[in-house]
């Protein structure tokens, strides 16, 4: 056997586990924290409870509202997180929620040098807290219009509320630029977008709505299949994507059958961390690459967008890689050999399990009519060209 040289890094201290995320005020020590949480924590009752076990420590709770993780809602929040992040520097802040929380905060965490009479003057106050060019040197940054300034990096812990991005565990977000005409994605992708610690809490997903369960449930399941057929694979990246899919493929119907099975939204939250930490060190291919412009056009949450790509980039890849080929006949657990759909191969047998979970696997049902050209023109994407199958 010869296994190609390869790179690993994963500075991410996790921890996993029912109640978990219960460990993270012991952590704190005697450390301030801002928290960044997603809108519907505060009518769950957990900005309450966190309130109460953090207490003095608590220097502000920061609702993220739903929707995009975009340039302009990081802008919006910027000043206020900033102004806190500015009186102590040594203050943690922690994103609590889903994909657009975790990524708002790792945008967040970045924070100019103060300069005297500039950025440090307008968060205290001296041009008021929210001062418009306060967050404009980030905001090149994420266009590309301009290096990075010099930045004070706040310590930043992670505590998902969903089974599917796998942002704890990774060094990029993904931020939305809605000002610009068209509107784009930006790709928020550094070294210093790595958290300190992450709590992969699995009781904190039975907060989800059904339809986030399955979407997030795809986003993983692309992670895991993304870190399969992917040029920068590696042997113990393979290990995991496999696991994740099998967990994702036999407990996401479970979990939208009986939202509140503990062991399925467990076994879900493993799935999504394992996926996450192989494509942190992968990256994603050719349905990511695919799957952005149909969540602007039409509004596609990110995960079921992902997922409309997966059957056509399945048959692209096999074929293409002895390894890919094993890694996807592995894929569906044994104890779905005897479902309904076990006489059906490869992209067959995913296209009908996507429709068991209520999930179009064609882009044409979401009126994407033109999906070869598409395909064509995303292999040489920077993603794109991370698939095994498109050209080198």
């Amino acid at each position: 056997m010869t296994v190609a040289v390869f790179d690993w890094r994963m500075p991410v201290d996790v921890r996993f586990g029912a109640g978990c995320a219960d460990a993270v005020p012991r952590d704190l020590g005697e450390r301030a924290a801002v928290v960044m949480a997603f809108q519907p924590a505060t009518a769950l009752g957990w900005r309450d409870r966190w309130t109460q076990a953090l207490g003095s420590r608590l220097r502000d709770w920061v609702e993220v509202p739903d929707g995009l993780s975009s340039v302009a809602r990081c802008r919006e929040l910027s000043g206020r997180v900033w102004s806190v992040l500015a009186e102590r520097p040594d203050t943690v802040l922690i994103g609590l929620g889903g994909g657009t929380t975790l990524d708002v905060a790792k945008v967040l965490r970045c924070r100019p040098v103060a300069a005297p009479g500039g950025l440090s003057d307008q968060l205290m106050g001296r041009g008021g807290p929210t001062h418009p060019a306060g967050f404009e040197p980030v905001a090149a940054a994420l266009r590309g219009q301009a290096p990075w300034p010099d930045l004070d990096l706040a310590p930043l812990w992670m505590v998902p509320t969903t089974a599917g991005t796998g942002s704890e565990v990774t060094r990029w977000a993904t931020v939305w630029d809605t000002d610009s005409a068209p509107a784009q994605k930006r790709s928020f992708d550094e070294p210093f977008g790595f958290a300190e610690k992450a709590f992969v809490d699995p009781l904190l997903t039975l907060s989800c709505p059904t339809q986030v369960t399955r979407d997030t449930g795809l986003d993983a399941l692309s992670h895991a299949l993304e870190a399969m057929w992917n040029r920068h694979a590696n042997p113990f990246s393979d290990v995991l994507a496999v696991s994740a899919a099998q967990k994702v493929l036999k407990w996401l119907p479970v979990a939208l059958g009986d939202p509140g099975d503990v062991a399925a939204h467990e076994a879900l939250s493993l799935a999504s961390l394992q996926a996450g930490i192989a494509f942190s060190q992968t990256r994603t291919a050719l349905a990511h690459a695919l799957s952005y412009a149909v969540t602007l056009e039409q509004g596609v949450p990110h995960g079921l967008a992902c997922a409309l790509w997966l059957p056509a980039a399945w048959s692209l890849a096999q074929g293409t890689d002895a390894r890919v080929d094993h890694l996807l006949q592995q894929v569906w657990p044994q104890q779905l050999d005897h479902d309904d759909n076990a006489r059906l191969e490869g992209v067959a047998r995913l296209r009908a399990w996507l429709a068991t979970v209520g999930a179009p696997a064609d882009p044409a049902e979401v009126g994407v009519l033109d999906a070869q050209a598409r395909i064509q023109a995303a292999m040489s994407s920077t993603r794109g060209r991370n698939f095994i199958a498109a050209r080198a």
